[in-house]
């Protein structure tokens, strides 16, 4: 905007003067003068401080306090919450009809539009955090009682929920606790049975089952090949008996021979065939046999008198001693077999079972890992619970003995005496601000309006057209007079009248 545009302004101004000041007047006083008509807002303010104890920082890893970030974190909702606000009402017995849910709800609207909460937190040595609460209306008593009774109700409910919150907290610990021990207590008994139950699956090592297996296998080979050569030895053993007489007759001699010289021709026989033979060879076993009954027979003879006379030739008919031990050596074969034979059954019922203890170990064990497993969470979430526990209980001490944070109200709303609203001295300045800039805007809306011909240049633009003279106004010196006249009672009237306004704004300045 350059110097001519202002210059035009301003004598666009001061022809309007008149109405320039008409109309400032007339706005500053709508909005100075309508200030006073509107209600008188009055405003009540508390403040609470939640004091940390010392305690909390010495228990901070034993207890459980309850969530008072969180509780602090939503203060606002919960203090302007409906159900809190409904007790201040009941409490307070603000007329309204409750019978009414629609006046109820609006009173209750109301409340929580009006209600601010203001949350402050510090970091300064000792923590501390404080909160304010305020409410406007336009009964200072109600604004006063309203403030006091939302923070105290707020105060009560939040340290008997924290309480119930401890106390709840601590019984639901101790019914999940006794929840889960039992669980433990029953897996231990399962795991303790498995354990009897099948322990040979899993105290015996696959490689032990493995090698007793082999062994057993190897020990069923050796009775195998024992028992073939009992077979043949028993075959050899039948054979040899099948060709012996159970019964067997010896010639002893004429009669004047003796038993005596009988022996020892038995005697050098039986030398003869030991130089050539073994012990077990028939014709040895048969000598030795004839030689015992014929020692038996001279023992005899000692005390029986009788002799044999006119017999040239004597027989005796005995048992065959080659037969009864060959007899006695099958008996033995037999015996041995059978003893082999049972220990080889033994053996293979072992195997077979090694062999099922071998396919059922990595099942059992599998089995024993998943109880083992199930076992240690029961153990683990046991052991967690207990530990929970105790500091739940640590944090119910503390409620019940005021030790942990608590709410100290600082500053209790007090009756307010000065309104907050309307702001008289901003609406002032803003009423003569608004007045102005209404002035000068009717001056310029005017002008703009205004489509006469006001000089040389808009006759020359309408009628194209050269003007041949001008006709100035001739302003005579009585209409000087009567206007400077008006001037000063104009200016004169809207001084005085901004006097005033400010005599005003001085008042409310200085709270009078």
């Amino acid at each position: 905007m350059n110097e001519m545009d202002l210059k035009k302004y301003w004598r666009l101004i001061v022809k309007g003067r008149y109405l320039c000041i008409a109309v400032s007047l007339a706005v500053t006083s709508i909005v100075v003068w309508g200030s006073y008509t509107m209600p008188k807002i009055y405003e009540a303010n508390s403040t609470v401080l939640i004091e940390r104890n010392v305690i909390n920082t010495l228990i901070k890893d034993i207890a459980i306090s309850p969530s008072l970030e969180e509780r602090i974190r939503v203060l606002s909702y919960t203090m302007t919450s409906r159900n809190l606000i409904l007790k201040v009402i009941n409490e307070l017995d603000i007329n309204v009809d409750k019978e009414n849910p629609g006046d109820l709800e609006r009173l209750v609207k109301k409340f929580q539009d009006k209600t601010v909460v203001t949350m402050v937190s510090k970091k300064s040595g000792k923590e501390t955090d404080w909160f304010s609460v305020t409410y406007r209306n336009k009964d200072p008593k109600l604004a006063r009682d309203y403030v006091n009774t939302l923070v105290r109700r707020y105060i009560e409910d939040n340290v008997s929920a924290k309480r119930d919150e401890s106390y709840e907290a601590n019984r639901f610990l101790g019914d999940q606790r006794k929840f889960f021990k039992e669980k433990l207590d029953k897996i231990e008994e399962d795991v303790m049975n498995f354990r009897r139950d099948k322990g040979i699956f899993i105290a015996i090592d696959e490689k032990t089952v493995v090698s007793e297996i082999k062994t057993a296998q190897e020990n069923i080979e050796a009775i195998k090949l024992q028992k073939m050569e009992l077979d043949a030895k028993r075959n050899l053993t039948e054979k040899q008996l099948k060709e012996e007489r159970p019964y067997t007759v010896a010639m002893l001699g004429k009669k004047e021979g003796s038993l005596n010289d009988k022996l020892i021709l038995l005697q050098n026989k039986l030398n003869d065939l030991m130089t050539k033979f073994t012990e077990k060879y028939p014709d040895v076993i048969r000598t030795k046999a004839e030689i015992e009954m014929l020692k038996k027979q001279l023992q005899d003879s000692s005390q029986d008198a009788k002799k044999q006379e006119g017999v040239t030739t004597e027989e005796l008919s005995t048992l065959n001693p080659l037969h009864q031990k060959l007899k006695e050596d099958l008996s033995k074969i037999d015996v041995e077999l059978a003893a082999l034979s049972a220990k080889e059954r033994h053996l293979a019922v072992l195997v077979e079972s090694k062999k099922e203890y071998l396919r059922n170990i990595p099942v059992e064990k599998k089995n024993l890992t998943d109880l083992e497993r199930e076992r240690d969470t029961y153990k683990k979430i046991d052991e967690e619970l207990v530990m929970k526990l105790g500091q739940s209980e640590v944090s119910k001490q503390m409620e019940i003995q005021d030790k942990s944070e608590t709410f100290r109200i600082v500053d209790s709303a007090i009756l307010p005496t000065k309104p907050v609203s309307p702001n008289r001295m901003l609406l002032i300045l803003a009423g003569i601000a608004a007045g102005v800039g209404a002035g000068v805007g009717a001056v310029l809306l005017r002008d703009n309006l205004d489509h006469s011909i006001r000089a040389v240049e808009d006759i020359k633009k309408a009628f194209n057209a050269p003007v041949l003279a001008v006709i100035p106004r001739i302003i005579t010196e009585e209409e000087l007079n009567r206007e400077k006249k008006v001037d000063k009672t104009v200016y004169a009237v809207s001084i005085a009248y901004l006097l005033a306004i400010g005599v005003l704004f001085v008042k409310e300045a200085i709270g009078l």
